[in-house]
């Protein structure tokens, strides 16, 4: 395998890695939307104004995006709500309580991985190659 396979099939890895992880996460919502809710509710930001709008709108883009980053379907685009999401949950939940936390790097790893899925494509094996 030279160098570019190697770097392709990483691309890969990372996109479908980070695909389960919103899916899985986005499931977990989806079957209790109620603590979703409670979590929106408790934000001082605008969401807090819909609770159950703003939930609803987080548990479907993590499962909408996160099967279109896994299956690998125009990642350039749906790589930025998922980073945008990431972004939100560590300025208003995990930065809050201590920056350097675990919770913090996981939030910050993952807007990373998505941006290298956004900029440099999703690898092979993908639906779309952009």
């Amino acid at each position: 395998m030279n160098k570019s396979d190697m770097h392709m099939f990483s691309h890969t890895l990372l996109r479908v890695i980070l695909g389960l992880m919103f899916v899985i996460a986005g499931y977990k919502k989806f079957t209790s939307p109620d603590g979703v809710v409670g979590m929106v509710s408790g934000l001082l930001f605008p969401l807090s104004t819909f609770p159950t709008f703003f939930a609803w709108v987080l548990i479907l883009s993590e499962l909408v995006f996160g099967i279109l980053i896994l299956v690998g379907w125009k990642t350039k685009y749906t790589a930025w709500p998922l980073a945008f999401i990431m972004l939100v949950a560590e300025v208003t939940i995990v930065a809050p309580k201590g920056f350097w936390t675990s919770n913090s790097f996981f939030h910050l790893m993952a807007i990373v991985g998505l941006a290298i899925l956004a900029f440099g494509g999703p690898g092979k094996w993908a639906l779309n190659k952009n």
